[in-house]
């Protein structure tokens, strides 16, 4: 298996957060290995990404335009989980071919009816993809190989974010998209998105038990998880699962950990008795902000802060949110992916922030969302030599503010 010398991430601020992070990070290994676990996480890209927002009444009109994006989907896999071939001079012509294709055909989606526009989600996913195909296109024709790699490695993870968040409808086979001289953790990776996660859970366990894979399982680990909690929704076995692995596989510490952890949870979670209304906002608040609560001697409940965003991502996506809640709920999701950076791409805790502050100026919810928004690029900018937000950034969090805190924007006159 290649190692990646490039990160897997949304953005270049994206990158220098995980960095600044991994430099205050205790102890040198370690800090190497949790970077390049962390950068490996990234937002659904391909076809069914769209698939995941649309009620089912209205998904065949978009479905032929994102089957279409499967050929150039499986043509492209060996080259994103090889940056040896991907940048092969040899192979220049038929890696630009395959990106042009992808890029066509992501783009004749962006005709989709307007209606749609208003899903959480919809507008920011689709023009994020298509200025990742964008740019890995024109930087791979100006010749920066190494760096088109790097933003198209974001592609199988970004549907993996989506396909664990979203319900779907369509499903595919492995014999049609997927590319079986991949190595089960690419494997993995693109068997989730395209939603066979059955096949991605065999492969990932494939994962833990190669002990030259060490500085994967990780990776692997919290994807088993999110098959867990957001897939499969079955604590006990998911559990299972997880001891089956401590107790056969010689982890790293610290991983080992992590996993014991996660299966206390699971099986704390599988001991709860039926109750009424587990499905609602309320309960939904409840995990997270009991999961995010940590101390000295206290480590955040992972399980409890995944199974409250699915509760959330499910109200929404049914349409059953009242208008009074669903500035909360925008607001519990933005704030529950900010304490997931190693699930989930850190884009995702922004966009949800966002769109609370720019759908309910002024509301309580909405400073809320500011205050976690604004932490969160401070984090992303703050390293050991101190805190450095650009001036466009500055710029964007001041209009943020004043929509949060319902501020009017004065104009002279011209």
């Amino acid at each position: 298996m290649e190692t990646s010398t490039f990160p897997c991430n949304t953005s270049l601020r994206a990158l220098l957060s995980l960095l600044f992070r991994t430099l205050n990070h205790k102890g040198s290994a370690l800090s190497v290995a949790y970077m390049k676990t962390s950068l490996l996480h990234g937002t659904c890209a391909v076809a069914t990404l769209l698939l995941s927002f649309l009620p089912a009444a209205f998904a065949e009109d978009v479905r032929a335009g994102m089957n279409n994006l499967l050929i150039p989907f499986r043509a492209i896999q060996p080259y994103i989980a090889s940056q040896s071939k991907f940048t092969d001079p040899s192979n220049e012509r038929e890696v630009y071919s395959v990106i042009q294709d992808l890029r066509k055909n992501f783009h004749r989606l962006e005709s989709v009816p307007s209606s749609y526009h208003a899903l959480p989600g919809f507008d920011e996913n689709l023009t994020a993809v298509a200025e990742l195909l964008d740019d890995s296109s024109r930087r791979f024709s100006e010749g920066k190989t190494s760096y088109a790699w790097w933003r198209l490695r974001k592609l199988p993870t970004d549907c993996f974010t989506c396909h664990a968040t979203y319900k779907v409808q369509s499903q595919y086979s492995n014999a049609g998209v997927i590319d079986e001289s991949l190595d089960p953790l690419n494997k993995g990776r693109f068997l989730l998105a395209t939603r066979q996660f059955k096949q991605a859970q065999d492969e990932f366990l494939k994962v833990v038990k190669d002990p030259d894979d060490t500085l994967y399982y990780n990776e692997a680990l919290r994807s088993l998880l999110l098959i867990a909690t957001r897939i499969n929704r079955k604590p006990a076995e998911g559990a299972e699962l997880l001891q089956q692995i401590v107790n056969t596989t010689k982890l790293p510490e610290e991983d080992e950990r992590e996993a014991r952890e996660w299966i206390k949870e699971l099986l704390a979670w599988a001991k709860e008795s039926p109750a009424k209304k587990k499905d609602s906002v309320a309960f939904a608040e409840q995990l997270i902000n009991s999961g995010a609560t940590s101390s000295l001697t206290r480590q955040q409940n992972d399980v409890a802060i995944l199974r409250g965003t699915a509760i959330l991502h499910e109200q929404l996506e049914a349409g059953t949110l009242h208008k009074d809640v669903r500035p909360q709920a925008l607001y519990l999701l933005g704030f529950a992916y900010t304490k997931l950076p190693l699930f989930f791409s850190e884009s995702w805790a922004e966009m949800y922030l966002e769109r609370c502050i720019k759908e309910f100026p002024g509301t309580l919810n909405a400073k809320r969302a500011f205050t976690a928004y604004r932490d969160q690029i401070m984090d992303d900018y703050t390293g050991t030599a101190g805190t450095d937000i650009p001036d466009e950034v500055k710029l964007h969090l001041e209009e943020l503010r004043k929509k949060a805190y319902g501020e009017k924007e004065f104009r002279g006159a011209v």
